[in-house]
């Protein structure tokens, strides 16, 4: 468990770093250690090592000792093909708790995160209905004296009530990113928590693309457990009646084949989401620069429009549009940022982010 912590919570840089969540809010690595305390997949999964050792043990007793060749002994072979396979079931059981510590850890961030931009979002929402009541105050005093026409004016009028739904659904959007946070770490579904770390963009950096991939689906679970299954075959194939039937050699032999086709089917499948989430990744981080000159002009326009205003230059209005575009830009780079720190937790734990894709 510390392992998935570290690889999770503690990967992407935050502003906080207190362990006071009733002073200070609730940081990331709090909120994955909440979850995995009340995920019931994880007990579930923890459960399952117990089960598999007590039926891997059970097996056990019936071999007082590790036979140097079952060959011919219909009893020994059933008995020890059974005691492999309980052994590979109970180790594998020990990947599958890392597959779901992992995959709760995960989907808490973006759920975490998912919290963070629903927050930026209501108030983008709500910037641009303030620009909305401008323009539709703006709108009727000018169709008063004659200057717009009413379908100009009807229009008007529109862009203010999808401003308006447009908050509405935002604001519903964080309500139920709060209740599903809220389920996932074990709190009233009605609390609000205060989330004291914040996203922060950091590029992804990897010196030898071919190298990192090849590390990475070496410890994929699946990989691991289709390479297993070929060594198991392989102990199958000296065994004749190891499932009560004689079966021929050329169908064990078979099997080992198929196996080894199996754990090369697994090995490459797991590369190519590696790569393909890598590549997601750098195609975020190409955005990120016109993002930020994006929102560095938008800030100075605002600065320039507020100062326009105090010396009677420009009105409410201007200064609202203004504030408008740039809250529409802070949340479309939250969104991307928030994007961005996902792929790069599912990039180095890719088996996480299928399982939790899967369902």
């Amino acid at each position: 468990m510390p392992g998935t912590l570290s690889a999770f919570a503690q990967q992407e840089p935050a502003a906080t770093g207190t362990a006071q969540p009733e002073a200070a809010g609730l940081t990331l690595k709090q909120a994955v250690d909440l979850a995995l305390i009340h995920s019931e997949s994880v007990q579930k999964a923890e459960k399952e090592i117990d089960r598999t050792w007590d039926l891997r043990e059970e097996s056990n007793k019936k071999i007082d000792y590790v036979p140097a060749q079952t060959a011919g002994n219909p009893e020994l072979e059933i008995t020890w093909s059974q005691l492999l396979a309980d052994d590979l079931i109970w180790r594998m059981s020990s990947r599958e708790l890392t597959v779901e510590q992992d995959k709760v850890a995960l989907g808490t961030c973006q759920k975490y995160w998912a919290i963070i931009s629903g927050l930026d979002k209501v108030n983008a929402a709500q910037d641009a209905v303030t620009k909305a009541q401008w323009d539709l105050r703006i709108g009727r005093a000018t169709f008063v004296v004659g200057i717009i026409s009413q379908p100009a004016l009807l229009a008007i009028q529109a862009q203010a009530s999808q401003a308006d739904a447009s908050l509405t659904a935002a604001k519903n959007e964080l309500d139920n990113a709060y209740m599903s946070f809220d389920q996932l770490i074990g709190a009233s579904t009605t609390e609000r928590p205060v989330l004291s770390d914040t996203l922060n963009y950091v590029p992804l950096s990897v010196d030898n693309l071919d190298n990192e991939v090849g590390r990475i689906v070496s410890k994929s679970p699946s990989v691991w457990l289709a390479q297993e299954s070929v060594n198991l075959q392989s102990y199958y194939k000296d065994m004749i009646m190891y499932t009560g039937e004689y079966r021929p050699y050329k169908v064990r032999k078979i099997e080992v084949e198929q196996a080894e086709l199996d754990a090369s089917s697994a090995k490459k499948i797991m590369k190519e989401i590696t790569y393909s989430l890598y590549y997601n990744v750098k195609t975020l981080e190409e955005t990120q620069t016109a993002l930020q000159e994006s929102i560095k002009a938008a800030e100075e326009n605002l600065r320039v429009s507020k100062l326009k205003f105090d010396l009677g230059m420009v009105t409410s209005a201007d200064v609202a549009a203004a504030q408008a575009t740039l809250s529409d830009l802070k949340q479309n780079n939250i969104q991307a940022i928030s994007q961005h720190a996902y792929l790069k937790l599912a990039f180095e734990k890719p088996w996480a982010h299928v399982s939790l894709t899967s369902g």
